[in-house]
């Protein structure tokens, strides 16, 4: 794999597999829910005709994975990769280290925000500022310090700049539909409870959210006001409900219908397709000069560097599996090649494991930092700020309030 002759003359390179459920074509699958409880459904242009299509795992969630398969190869000590890291202890040791690699927003994360370098504020110091001063110019300081974030994106939404703080577009971006897509069916039933508890004792809860018997409902099963019912502490007999959404179907003359169908009935597909993109003309954009000279050989050096890590990210998370949620695995239905993507539609196949990736990745941060460029193997590790702290310790003590 000659990887500079890719980077420099290609667009893109893409993986699109195709997968299958765990238990087998036909199996039903689970798709994520959102607001309001429903799946996210659209119609898309496939083969001339439009299909139904439903998102079984989103290019947010699907950049999660990725980092989460750097951060494993990190731990197992295959790679390096700079980052930043807080560290919890005390009464949050449960938390343990949170990184940049798992802070939803990255390096620009209000958990790195509100953390301390060395007792100082961390959004204070000379290494976050210089951070905040990247653009796709000079993405050096990123490049050195969090490679990630040049890969899945990031933005200083919340710095000194506000909302016009240097945003930086994902390099890699996947997701996973479902193609072909049938809206399936799932049954209300009931929940037995093994002491037999009737839903007619009345209960009282207290703030606290303990609770004590009363005796017998004057009421019995009619209207109860609310935290008297067993129900509620979880005893007794629970009726499970189906909640209703609606299903459009647009028809060939154009007609809309709509159903009334379950929200969480689960889906049935012909088959789910994963695409994932490296955008090579993406990293073509960032220029990473060293003090005040540019140059072609520190710019190639660091976009190898980030295409090699984009393509571990990419090679590491297929090789973890497809398990995305309960009742939602997917097996890979042959295992599929890379293509390298040309400006002119041209695509050539790359075959690449994630050792091979592992083998680039190792040779061109040598690369980089031979020309030049820093690269801080190290992780700079964090403290939470005291007010961080008690933000966490509040919300604690507020939810197991009940409140």
């Amino acid at each position: 794999m000659n990887l500079d002759e890719i980077i420099q003359t290609a667009s893109a390179i893409r993986l699109r597999q195709r997968l299958l459920p765990e238990g087998g074509p036909g199996d039903k699958i689970f798709p994520p829910t959102f607001a309001g409880g429903v799946y996210c459904w659209e119609q898309r242009r496939i083969d001339g005709k439009s299909v139904p299509c439903v998102l079984l795992d989103s290019v947010a969630s699907q950049a999660n994975r990725m980092e989460e398969a750097l951060m494993d190869l990190v731990v197992q000590g295959r790679i390096d990769i700079p980052r930043f890291e807080v560290h919890f202890g005390g009464e949050l040791a449960d938390l343990g280290t949170i990184s940049t690699l798992a802070a939803p927003h990255r390096v620009f994360d209000a958990i790195m925000r509100d953390s301390e370098l060395e007792g100082k504020p961390f959004f204070k110091t000379d290494i976050y500022k210089s951070l905040t001063k990247c653009n796709v110019r000079n993405a050096t300081e990123l490049f050195a310090r969090s490679p990630t974030a040049l890969l899945f994106g990031c933005w200083d939404s919340t710095g000194a700049a506000g909302g016009l703080g240097n945003k930086f577009a994902r390099a890699v971006a996947s997701e996973i539909v479902g193609i072909n897509a049938e809206w399936g069916v799932t049954e209300g039933g009931v929940r037995q409870d093994p002491l037999g508890i009737s839903s007619e004792v009345e209960i009282k809860i207290d703030d606290s959210g303990d609770w004590d018997v009363v005796g017998k409902s004057a009421t019995g099963k009619k209207e109860r006001a609310k935290g008297t019912r067993p129900s509620e502490i979880n005893h007794g007999n629970v009726l499970v409900r189906v909640e209703q959404g609606t299903k459009e179907t647009i028809l060939a003359n154009g007609t809309i219908v709509s159903q009334k169908l379950p929200l969480r009935g689960g889906v049935t597909v012909d088959y789910a397709l994963q695409t994932t993109v490296l955008s090579l003309t993406a990293l073509r954009r960032l220029r990473f000069p060293v003090g005040d000279k540019v140059s072609e050989a520190t710019d190639m050096a660091a976009r190898r560097t980030l295409a090699a890590l984009g393509l571990i990210a990419i090679t590491a998370n297929r090789e973890r599996g497809y398990w995305l949620r309960s009742r939602c695995g997917l097996v890979a239905d042959g295992a599929q090649d890379f293509e390298i993507v040309y400006p002119d539609g041209r695509t050539i196949l790359l075959p690449l494991t994630t050792n091979e990736a592992i083998d680039a990745y190792k040779a061109a941060t040598d690369a980089a930092i031979g020309a030049g460029l820093p690269w801080y193997r190290e992780p700079v590790r964090l403290t939470p700020q005291r007010k961080l702290v008690d933000l966490v310790q509040k919300s604690r003590e507020i939810q197991s309030l009940g409140a």
